[in-house]
This record gives structure tokens, C-alpha cells and sequence, in this order.
């Protein structure tokens, strides 16, 4: 207890030394717009935890919210800070080891000019054997990317002596729900695989054509549960191919010893395979075996990239109660970064590109209802600024991958972007 009262003393400091003596501000603003939707009881023990792509601008918007939050009734408010990426469940488990009984649990996202701040006001639970917090209010806030909060963010690159380039093929009437290049015939050249909800499919892409190599059927075993919507994944690993789709039980490992049941799912660049969660579509860590230490709890998707010593991961979490975006979970060897408000695929390439350096992540991102999703090309630095964002997709993004296609020694983003009205599939290849 004298830890929280000396760390809240240190909070209304701070709180103090931005609410007086000086102009308000926009992060000042946010803070009131939150706190008012809060509205905290008297007697209230109250921690709060923000997730921000710059680790300053989550603590003092939460040094504010402390502030506030006193001078709104509660008896004591303190900042949470999570030891990782935790979804609500867990980070109010933590709240309630702290001695906290609400837990206001925020994420915040920068896209689009502008900083929106979105969570939660949970309840945490006081009985040991009770684990889910219980939801109290929805928090939403958002500002202008004014001076004053652009200085928390990093410096964005500046701009290329080039500009991008994409180019598209035709697929056909081929419904892709994951995508991965390797080579899988031994001939030193990369193919691009993709998985369907029945099949796996290598192609060969030359002169502007995708040319079908050959299909592995991954019919077998009904699975006893499928999630909400169909989904697969695949990776290319030492020239072997691994591919499993929802409706089936098991996937299918195609080596050169010939086909090999797989049991769970496998992505690229992780180990082991992970179990899809009954009855919703996404991921549990915990089910990933060798890999469950290096994932978010909860997660759609998942890739992998070696750099240098280190393993950079990518995943993305799914959307908060009531909340319509995904966030980005991204691990460099440090403390995983969240950008909120992505879509449902991720990638990680390495590219020779004078605007991305070396290594970028690539996420979809939600457009307008009724509009196709944007594909983001982020850096792989603090807060994941955004370098590039092609919009006006013919359909929806069905998945991303990334990797060498043409064999010049630099990569490439493939998507696979799916027009279901017309049935037809068109990669958009990126570099």
C-alpha cells in the first residue's frame, strides 16, 4: 500500500504539473473525454492500463487519467503497468493482484491523422476461482494529430528516391485464405503456395502468369467444431509444405516422402502448430506448444522472421469486447509494440527499398463499411509508422504473404485479394 500511495503521489505530480500553469493541451482534452465516460464511485481503487505505439504517450495519458480519476470520487487510482501483452482477462487478473477493483484498459491508434483512444472500464473479480472481469462501460475518445501529440510519435522515414510498385495476375475463380512462398520443388526458385478450405495449391509466377505447379487435397476427418468463418494456414519449411483448413480435423504435410497427416495449424516462421479455438476464429497461445511464450494470448494470425540474432513476430490480436478492429502485436526482441485498429492479416518481409529499409510488417487495414480494406506497409520500429497504404482494392484481402518471388535476392508482399460477387482472385504483388 505505501508502494501505490507513494506511485500515486507521484501521478498527481504530474497530473498537476500539465493541468496548471500552463495551456491545456489535446492529450489534456482526451483525458477529460475519457474520464467523464469512467465516472468512477467513491471508494473506488482504480488502475490504469494503456497500450500506445510510443511508450511516453502511454504514460502520461495514463499519469492524466490518475489525476482525474482522484479528482472524480475515487479513492485511489494508479498507473498498471502490464509485464506484456495481455488480453482484458489477464491484464485484470494483474489489476486484481495489484489490490485494484476496476481496471480501466485502453489501446490507442494513431492512423488516419488522428488519435483515438478505445477500451474498457472492467470490474475485476475478487474471488480467486472467478477469472473473466465484468465490463462496466465502453471508453471512446479521439483528437486531431495536433504538434503537440505528434512529438510523442517517431520520426516517419522520409520519402523514397522511388515510389512503389505493384503489379497483379489473375488467379481465377480460387478462393485463397493463406498464402506462403518457399521453394517446393528443390529447383532453387521460390513458388508462391496458397491454401483454400479443401486444397493446397503451389504455383510457379513468370511473364505476368500465375502457373498452377500442383494441388494437395486436404480433405479427411470433419473437424467436430468449425469457427464462425472458413479459415487456413500454410508454410514453406525446408521445401516441405504444411497446410490445414477448418473444415477438416487434420491438415496435410506434403514432403518428399509423400503426404503426412498434420494435427493443429501451423505459420511461418514459428514452431510446433496451434489448436483453433472451439466455436470462434482465432488462436490460443497456450494451445501453440513450443511456440506459446512467443505469442499474444489470443491471436488470428501469426508469422515469423529471423533478424540477425534475434526473432521478430508479428501476430494480430483480436478486437476487444464491442470493439470492430484487430491490433497489431509486434515483437522485436523488446517489449511487444500494439497498434490498434487493423485488419485480420499480417506479413513480415525484407525488402530492398529505399523508403523501408530493410524489414517491414504488413497489415490490411478497415476502410469505410461497404469498402474494400487498405494494405499498410508499417516499419519495423517504435510505433510501427506507417510508410505506405494502397487503397481501392477490387475486393476483400484474404491474405498476405511475403518473400523473394522473382529470385533477385529482394522480397516481395503478395496479397490475395478475393471479388466474391464476380468470383475471382487477383495477387497484388508489392515492392
Amino acid at each position: 500500500m505505501k508502494g501505490r500511495a507513494l506511485l500515486l503521489g507521484i501521478c498527481l505530480c504530474l497530473g498537476a504539473a500539465r493541468g496548471f500553469g500552463a495551456a491545456r493541451g489535446s492529450l489534456d482534452g482526451l483525458a477529460d473525454a475519457l474520464v467523464a465516460r469512467v465516472a468512477p464511485a467513491r471508494g473506488d481503487d482504480v488502475a490504469v492500463a494503456v497500450s500506445a505505439p510510443a511508450p511516453k504517450l502511454a504514460a502520461d495519458l495514463a499519469a492524466l487519467m490518475v489525476a482525474r480519476l482522484i479528482g472524480a470520487g475515487a479513492r485511489s487510482a494508479a498507473p498498471l503497468a502490464l509485464t506484456e501483452s495481455l488480453d482484458d482477462a489477464h491484464a485484470a487478473a494483474q489489476a486484481r493482484a495489484a489490490g485494484f477493483e476496476k481496471l480501466v484498459r485502453l489501446r490507442l491508434d494513431t492512423s488516419g491523422g488522428r488519435l483515438r483512444a478505445e477500451g474498457s472500464v472492467l470490474a475485476v473479480p475478487g474471488e480467486l476461482w472467478s477469472d473473466e472481469p465484468l465490463a462496466r462501460a465502453h471508453l471512446f475518445a479521439e483528437a486531431s494529430l495536433d504538434d503537440e501529440l505528434r512529438a510523442y510519435l517517431p520520426a516517419a522515414p522520409r520519402p523514397p528516391a522511388r515510389g512503389w510498385r505493384t503489379r497483379t495476375l489473375a488467379l481465377g475463380d480460387v478462393d485463397v485464405l493463406a498464402l506462403a512462398v518457399g521453394d517446393v520443388d528443390g529447383d532453387g526458385r521460390p513458388e508462391l503456395v496458397g491454401a483454400t478450405r479443401d486444397a493446397a495449391i503451389a504455383w510457379h509466377l513468370e511473364g505476368g502468369r500465375a502457373i498452377e505447379l500442383y494441388r494437395v487435397p486436404l480433405a479427411g476427418r470433419l473437424a467436430a467444431l468449425r469457427p464462425r468463418a472458413d479459415l487456413a494456414t500454410v508454410r514453406v519449411e525446408s521445401g516441405t509444405i504444411e497446410a490445414h483448413a477448418s473444415p477438416f480435423a487434420d491438415g496435410v504435410t506434403r514432403a518428399a516422402s509423400g503426404l503426412v497427416p498434420l494435427s493443429g495449424f501451423s505459420f511461418p516462421g514459428l514452431p510446433g502448430a496451434c489448436a483453433l479455438e472451439p466455436g470462434v476464429d482465432w488462436f490460443t497461445a497456450a494451445s501453440c506448444g513450443a511456440a506459446a511464450t512467443l505469442l499474444p494470448a489470443r491471436f488470428y494470425t501469426a508469422v515469423a522472421i529471423a533478424r540477425g540474432d534475434e526473432r521478430v513476430i508479428a501476430a494480430i490480436e483480436p478486437p476487444s469486447p464491442g470493439g470492430a478492429a484487430g491490433t497489431l502485436w509486434l515483437s522485436t526482441g523488446g517489449a511487444p509494440i500494439e497498434v490498434a485498429g487493423v485488419g485480420a492479416q499480417v506479413a513480415l518481409a525484407t525488402l530492398s527499398h529505399p523508403q523501408a529499409g530493410a524489414d517491414v510488417v504488413v497489415t490490411t487495414e478497415p476502410a469505410e463499411p461497404g469498402e474494400p480494406d487498405a494494405i499498410v506497409i508499417r516499419a519495423l520500429a517504435l510505433g510501427a509508422p506507417s510508410l505506405h497504404r494502397i487503397a481501392g482494392l477490387p475486393g476483400e484481402v484474404r491474405a498476405l504473404a511475403a518473400g523473394d518471388l522473382d529470385g533477385d535476392g529482394s522480397g516481395e508482399i503478395v496479397a490475395a485479394i478475393r471479388d466474391a460477387a464476380r468470383r475471382r482472385t487477383e495477387l497484388w504483388i508489392v515492392d
